[in-house]
């Protein structure tokens, strides 16, 4: 019951996404020509490239669906396919919310459509991260890369993306490219900023209940845990300090387990971005 509680709530958060990611393109991509990233870039410059040169209408929803079949395929072969399935979610619900969503124009002010839209844009894709899963297209990839390297990539996506908006700078003028670059540049930080996955925190503990944080530590996180004998420099005592690196995602939850077995317990917790070795991950 417990698993398929956890299922439905990743599935609400990717139609959530969905929905988000649609009323994105319809009210500010569309309303500022804005080009934003990954395959619905792709799918956006295509529909545009073909009504102005060559006056053919192309559709983006199936545009958009057909660019992700090879990359769902990788990660449903690589990674899970939990992850694939409610991933598609996302996809296929953002297809059809953009086909059914009118164009809706809030404001004509550029800049207040490149940040607003850049935040809107980090925001959907914050959601379908927090139901384990992505928003498609290059998400996977950069998922696929971030497990592979045990870091995040979001911010060399960039580069990609940076691709896109020369291409439709030459195909279609570049002030709107380059209110794209703001645009993309917003919702990079803010998926960098809420994707804690491949962030790592050290715990240094000092507790006289060692051994059964220790053991807590294992058996509920399973990360394991380096032991030190230490000498207190104020009383003189025999003690032990314990050192273990977590997933940022962990870090309130371990602290409040190490206080609940010892409320006096010393801790410092320190953030570092990368762990090289053995290090057990949440799954997909």
């Amino acid at each position: 019951m417990q698993i398929n509680r956890k299922v439905i709530k990743d599935v609400l958060l990717s139609m959530c996404a969905a929905l988000l990611a649609a009323i994105n393109i319809r009210t500010f991509v569309n309303a500022g020509n804005l080009v934003p990233g990954g395959f619905s870039g792709i799918s956006l410059i295509l529909v545009r490239a073909a009504q102005k040169y060559f006056n053919v209408t192309l559709n983006y929803s199936l545009l958009y669906l057909l660019f992700n079949i090879p990359v769902t395929l990788l990660v449903f072969n690589t990674i899970s396919r939990r992850f694939t399935l409610v991933s598609l979610v996302d996809v296929v619900m953002s297809s059809f919310f953009v086909a059914v969503i009118p164009d809706i124009a809030i404001t004509d002010d550029l800049l207040l459509i490149s940040v607003f839209g850049g935040i809107l844009g980090g925001i959907s894709s914050a959601c379908v991260l927090a139901g384990d899963a992505c928003g498609g297209g290059m998400d996977f990839i950069s998922i696929y890369m971030s497990k592979k390297k045990q870091k995040s990539v979001w911010n060399q996506m960039f580069i990609f993306n940076a691709a896109l908006l020369i291409l439709s700078g030459i195909l279609f003028g570049w002030e709107a490219s380059l209110y794209s670059i703001i645009f993309q540049f917003v919702a990079t930080q803010v998926i960098d900023m809420v994707d804690n996955r491949y962030k790592r925190s050290s715990f240094i503990i000092i507790s006289d209940k060692a051994e059964q944080i220790a053991e807590e530590v294992y058996q509920k996180y399973h990360h394991s845990v380096t032991k030190f004998d230490a000498i207190g420099g104020y009383t003189d005592t025999e003690r032990t300090v314990l050192y273990t690196v977590v997933g940022e995602y962990e870090v309130n939850q371990l602290l409040a387990t190490i206080l609940s077995i010892d409320p006096q317990a010393f801790i410092n917790i320190s953030s570092g971005q990368r762990t090289v070795g053995n290090f057990h991950e949440k799954p997909l």
